[in-house]
C-alpha cells in the first residue's frame, strides 16, 4: 500500500470514536486471540489478566477477549474462557476489570466453533453444524443439528451476552468469520439445511439475525453489539466480497454498530496471514464494505505500520483499525504511535509463530517479545555490572537491549561492527523483507541507548575490563563430501541468499528444510530450475504448520523438484545422481548448494574458562535454531541470569 503524508485537518488515529453511546478514546481495536494460558476449572489464571491489563496500558482503545463458547459443544479449545455458565462470571469480571484499569474499553467475543469444534476437547460431545459436511481443519464429521437444537444455541448467545454484560463487558462481539458456526449457517457450502435456517441466501441468514434479536433481547437494545465478518470467504463456491456487502446492510439493519472485517476460513486454500499477503491487502475489501453501510468499519489482518494505519483513518477508508500480532509483540504500539516514536516499535515479522503455538493448542508465545503479561518496565540493575556481549546478531543485539535498558554497563563486541547476523540473509528470500526491520528496530534502540559497538579483536584484553561476558557469536553453515563435487560449484544457502555468488543453472540444493526450501523459493523466484533433495521423508519438516503449507504451495507454483527419502551418492558427468525409494535417477546440475543445517564451535569458551570469567552462551551459539530461540534467550540472559551472578 502507498502511503502518503497525512493532511493536518483529516480525522486522527487517536481521536476518540462513539458506538451507541459507548466512547472509545482512539481508533484502535485489539482483536480475540487464542492465548491457551492455563485455566482450572472455571478459573483462569493470572497470566490472563497481566495479558490483558499490558495491552490496555499500551494504550489500545478497544480489547476483545475471546473467543468464549456459548455452548459445550461449541468449545475449540481446553484453554478457552466460556461464557455458557454463571461459573465463569468471577473470571469474566477480572478481564473486565483488569482492561478497563489498564485504560481501555473491554469488549466480549462470543462463539460457537460449531464443525471446526472436536470431540476429544469437548468430553465425547460431537461437533454440531447446519449440515452433516466434515471440514477440511479438522477432518470430522459434525452432527447435523435439529430445529429445536439450533433454537437453543440463539439462546445460548444470548444468555451469554447476558454474562458478558454482568460482568462489566461495555460490548459484544459476534464471531460471523473466519468458518465458524455463524459462517458455517451463512454460507451455501455448509448449509444444505431444508428448514427455516436453510435454503436461499436470506434463509440461511435466519440463524444470525435471531441471534442478534435475542440478543437485544437480553442485553437492551443501545448496548453495543460488535460483528467479526468476512469481507469474502476465499472458499470456492462460499460468498464472496459482493455477498458480504450485501449482508453488511443487513447487518447493520439488524442493529449491529461495528463492523469488525476480516477474511477467509481456516480451511480456506487461500494464503490470508503470512508475509506473502502484503500490508493492507485487505483493506480495500473492508472499504468496499464501509461504502455500503452507515456504521462504523474496521479491518483486520496485516496492519502493523503505524503510517498505514494513520493514512487509512485519515483518508476515511476506515472508522477503526483492528491490530492483533502488532499488539503482541509491542503492546506499546499505539503509545508509541501517538507520540511519534514509530522506529521505536517492535516490529512484528510475520513469522507466525503465535498462530502456529494457538493451533497446536500450546501457550501463546510471540518469537520477538520473550515477556507477554510483563508490566512494562524491566526492573532496574541492582548493583550495575559492566557486561560485554560478544556477537551482534539477534541474540546479542536483545541482551545488549535488555541490559542497558536496566542500567548495566554494556559493550557490544562484533568483528566487523556489522550487526544483525544472519538476520540479512533471513530476509532475502521472498516475502521475508519484513525480518529487515527487527535489524532497524535493535539497531536503533541500541543508538538510543547508547550501547557502544566495538571491533576489537584481541578478545582477552577486553574481558578484563568486565565482570561478565555473554557470548552470542552464532553459528557457521554445516559441510559434507559427495563423490565428484568437485567438478560442478559448490555453494552454501547463506552465499545465495546473500547475493555474493552466481549460480549456474540447473541448481540441485541438499537439505529440504526451512533455509534449503526458502533457498529454491529465493532461486526459482528467478527463474532458474531447482531441485530440492532431502533424506527425510518430509519436505520443510522443520517448519510450523501455518506457513508450511505456504512455502510448498510457492515450490509447486515455481516448478521445483522435491524429491523426499533420497540422497545425492555422486556427480558424475554434470549429473547429480540421486537415491530414492524407487531407485536412482540422475538430475542435470550447474552447482551444488547444500543446505543441511548449521553447527556451533567453542571458540571463546577456554579463553573465559581460563580467565575465571562468569559467562552465558545464547543464541545459535548455544545450538543453531530460530530467531525466537535468539530473542528469547537474550532476553532472559539479561534479566534472570544477570542477576544470578
Amino acid at each position: 500500500m502507498n502511503t502518503k503524508p497525512v493532511p493536518a485537518e483529516a480525522p486522527d488515529l487517536f481521536s476518540p470514536i462513539t458506538i451507541s453511546g459507548l466512547t472509545i478514546k482512539n481508533r484502535i481495536i485489539m482483536p480475540a486471540f487464542i492465548l491457551n494460558y492455563p485455566i482450572d476449572g472455571y478459573d483462569i489464571s493470572d497470566e490472563w489478566l497481566r495479558f490483558y491489563r499490558r495491552r490496555a496500558k499500551g494504550g489500545a482503545g478497544l480489547i476483545i477477549v475471546g473467543a468464549c463458547h456459548v455452548d459445550p459443544a461449541g468449545r475449540q479449545d481446553e484453554h478457552q474462557i466460556g461464557a455458557d455458565r454463571d461459573e465463569w462470571l468471577p473470571s469474566l469480571e477480572k478481564v473486565a476489570r483488569a482492561i478497563k484499569e489498564g485504560g481501555a474499553v473491554p469488549a466480549l467475543q462470543l462463539n460457537h466453533a460449531g464443525r471446526y469444534a472436536k470431540k476429544a476437547i469437548n468430553g465425547g460431545l460431537d461437533p454440531v453444524a447446519p449440515s452433516a459436511l466434515p471440514s477440511r481443519y479438522t477432518k470430522e464429521l459434525p452432527h447435523e443439528l435439529t430445529t429445536a437444537e439450533v433454537e437453543g444455541i440463539i439462546e445460548s448467545f444470548a444468555a451469554a451476552a447476558g454474562r458478558a454484560k454482568r460482568a462489566g463487558f461495555e460490548a459484544v462481539e459476534f464471531l460471523g468469520a473466519t468458518g465458524y458456526l455463524i459462517s458455517q449457517f451463512l454460507s451455501p457450502l455448509t448449509n444444505q439445511r431444508t428448514d427455516r435456517f436453510g435454503g436461499d441466501e436470506e434463509k440461511r441468514r435466519t440463524f444470525i439475525r435471531e441471534v442478534i434479536a435475542a440478543v437485544k433481547r437480553e442485553v437492551g437494545h443501545d448496548f453495543p453489539l460488535i460483528f467479526r465478518m468476512s469481507s469474502t470467504d476465499n472458499m470456492p463456491g462460499g460468498m464472496d466480497d459482493a455477498d458480504h456487502r450485501n449482508f453488511a446492510i443487513e447487518l447493520e439493519k439488524w442493529g449491529i454498530h461495528l463492523l469488525n472485517v476480516t477474511a477467509g476460513w481456516h480451511d480456506a486454500p487461500v494464503h490470508q496471514i503470512g508475509p506473502s499477503v502484503p500490508q493492507g491487502h485487505f483493506i480495500p475489501y473492508a472499504t468496499k464494505i464501509k461504502e455500503v453501510v452507515s456504521i462504523p468499519v474496521s479491518c483486520a489482518v496485516r496492519i502493523t505500520e503505524p503510517q498505514m494505519a494513520r493514512q487509512v483513518i485519515a483518508e476515511g477508508k476506515l472508522d477503526m483499525v483492528t491490530l492483533g500480532r502488532a499488539l503482541i509483540v509491542d503492546p506499546d504500539w499505539p503509545n508509541k504511535t501517538q507520540a511519534g516514536k514509530d522506529e521505536s516499535i517492535r516490529p512484528c515479522i510475520s513469522c507466525c509463530n503465535c498462530f502456529d503455538r494457538a493451533f497446536a493448542r500450546d501457550r501463546i508465545e510471540c518469537s520477538l517479545n520473550a515477556d507477554l503479561t510483563d508490566d512494562g518496565s524491566l526492573p532496574p540493575a541492582k548493583p550495575k555490572k559492566r557486561i560485554l556481549v560478544v556477537g551482534g546478531g539477534p541474540a546479542g543485539m536483545e541482551a545488549a537491549r535488555v541490559l542497558a535498558t536496566r542500567g548495566h554497563k554494556v559493550t557490544l563486541l562484533e568483528k566487523n561492527r556489522q550487526t544483525g547476523g544472519r538476520l540479512g540473509t533471513a530476509a532475502a528470500p521472498p516475502h521475508k523483507s519484513e525480518i529487515a526491520g527487527l535489524i532497524r528496530y535493535l539497531t536503533h534502540e541500541l543508538a538510543g541507548l547508547k550501547v557502544p559497538v566495538v571491533a576489537e579483536t584481541d578478545f582477552s584484553r577486553l574481558s578484563e575490563n568486565f565482570d561478565a561476558v555473554i557470548l552470542a557469536t552464532g553459528a557457521k553453515e554445516r559441510t559434507i563430501l559427495i563423490n565428484g563435487m568437485e567438478q560442478v560449484p559448490c555453494y552454501t544457502s547463506s552465499e545465495i541468499l546473500d547475493g555474493t555468488v552466481s549460480p549456474d543453472n540447473p541448481v540441485v540444493i541438499i537439505g529440504a528444510g526451512l533455509v534449503g526450501g526458502e533457498t529454491a523459493d529465493y532461486l526459482s523466484s528467478k527463474g532458474f530450475d531447482v531441485s530440492l533433495v532431502e533424506i527425510r521423508p518430509k519436505p520443510l519438516a522443520d517448519m510450523g504448520a501455518t506457513l508450511r503449507w505456504v512455502l510448498l504451495d510457492h515450490l509447486n507454483k515455481g516448478g521445483v523438484n522435491i524429491h523426499t527419502s533420497s540422497s545425492v551418492q555422486e556427480i558424475k558427468d554434470g549429473k547429480a545422481v540421486i537415491q530414492t525409494l524407487e531407485g536412482v535417477i540422475t538430475v542435470p546440475l550447474g552447482c551444488l548448494v547444500i543446505s543441511v543445517g548449521f553447527e556451533s564451535d567453542d571458540l571463546l569458551v577456554g579463553d573465559l574458562d581460563r580467565a575465571g570469567l562468569p559467562y552465558c552462551i545464547i543464541g545459535d551459539k548455544k545450538s543453531p535454531r530460530r530467531i525466537k530461540d535468539a530473542i528469547h534467550e537474550g532476553f532472559l540472559a539479561a534479566t534472570h541470569w544477570v542477576d544470578s551472578i
